[in-house]
């Protein structure tokens, strides 16, 4: 190994212990705001209504350093709701799966109702919750009717922001076959009869996903097939 060799492989072992050093140093700041309570205390906040419960946020992407300062940063916003004392948290060490890395924290916490607890887990979908206490919930009627009514309206915000993504897709979608359709009609006029596997080059799409898009466009009439190559119709 030359000596320039050996300078990229100093530096480069730095930036790793740097990227390191980082991840430690937030999770550090995230661990700085758990809470230590006794028994006595959290009994007090389960006589206000707190739930005690136990939750598991999990994680997957690449590369390592970047997906654990991710989770740790989520956690810390986590931290930042409102009602929430976080009392213990875990950092999973990375578990490599393909070409990807899994990573968890798992959280013990006060919150303070049920229906925050509820929120948080549309917040931030938690891969699984235990509530560890009380046993039992008892609903005023007045109570859960209103978070009936936040829970339809985040319900009803989801269900628009889906509807917008699908009609954005679809329109997406038909743009994309228009053009398609229009590359290969002016590639067909231009270049002659061309068969299937030299007009997959020619445009840059695999054969087989073409090769259906070209049945849709015979059967439509925009081009027709004749011993094996496509030629463009004329209208």
């Amino acid at each position: 190994m030359g000596k320039k060799d050996k300078k990229q492989g100093k530096k480069q072992g730095k930036k790793d212990l740097g990227t390191t050093q980082e991840t430690q140093e937030a999770q550090k700041a995230v661990s700085s705001g758990v809470r230590t309570l006794t028994l006595a205390e959290i009994q007090e906040y389960l006589d206000q209504g707190f739930v005690h419960a136990r939750m598991i946020i999990e994680m997957m992407g690449g590369p390592v350093e970047y997906i654990q300062n991710t989770l740790v940063l989520f956690i810390e916003k986590l931290k930042q709701e409102q009602g929430i004392i976080i009392l213990k948290e875990d950092f999973s060490e990375p578990e490599k799966k393909n070409k990807l890395y899994l990573v968890f924290a798992e959280l013990e916490m006060m919150v303070k109702d049920s229906a925050t607890l509820t929120f948080l887990c549309f917040d931030y979908m938690p891969s699984s919750i235990e509530i560890i206490e009380p046993q039992e919930f008892v609903f005023r009627a007045p109570d859960f009717s209103g978070f009936l009514n936040d829970l339809q309206a985040r319900l009803h915000r989801i269900d628009m922001v889906v509807k917008e993504g699908t009609a954005h897709n679809k329109n997406l979608l038909r743009n994309t076959n228009l053009l398609l359709r229009n590359l290969v009609i002016v590639t067909l006029s231009y270049k002659g009869p061309i068969a299937l596997a030299e007009l997959s080059k020619r445009i840059g799409v695999g054969e087989q996903e073409l090769g259906n898009f070209l049945k849709e466009m015979v059967h439509d009439g925009w081009i027709r097939e004749e011993k094996g190559r496509y030629v463009a119709v004329k209208k």
